[in-house]
């Protein structure tokens, strides 16, 4: 499967807004919340969100890459979210390993970071396999629930 990142269109925000996930991972689900629709609907216009799609234009995922400041630097993260017909499915590898490469090609980092909620292991395998580890960890209050999440990074020479 040859994936590609590209500039984020009206139609792939649509699609985005009706993923839903089964059992834990509905936390990720679109419709959950309106400041979500809302981000997602926003996001056709920033730079740094992309849509991922493979060889036959498919919808397989989207990212953004996000500037955060902490202790005075701005840090690079990355947010991605795969289609739920695909995940679980041994895809994320490849899924990752196309945004970070495509990534770097366009914004030319050489430090990246990424938040996953610490209950989602398959994600954490996949960002350990490309080479990201585990820096730091936080809890944040969404939806009426406090969910713990694991800050991790990845560095390139």
């Amino acid at each position: 499967m040859e994936l590609t990142i590209r500039r984020r269109n009206q139609e792939d925000i649509n699609e985005f807004i009706t993923w839903t996930y089964d059992g834990i991972y509905s936390f990720y689900d679109n419709n959950s919340q309106k400041e979500k629709i809302d981000g997602l609907k926003e996001s056709v216009h920033l730079e740094r969100a992309f849509s991922v799609v493979d060889e036959n234009e498919n919808l397989v995922g989207n990212c953004e890459f996000y500037d955060v400041e902490e202790d005075g630097k701005n840090i690079l993260v990355l947010g991605v979210q795969m289609n739920p017909a695909m995940t679980g499915k041994g895809n994320g590898s490849a899924f990752v390993k196309a945004i970070i490469e495509q990534g770097r090609e366009r914004l030319k980092f050489t430090h990246l970071e990424l938040a996953v909620a610490d209950f989602n292991e398959r994600a954490i395998r996949v960002y350990e396999k490309e080479g990201f580890w585990k820096r730091d960890e936080f809890k944040n209050d969404i939806r009426g629930q406090t969910y713990r999440f694991i800050i991790m990074a990845k560095k390139w020479e």
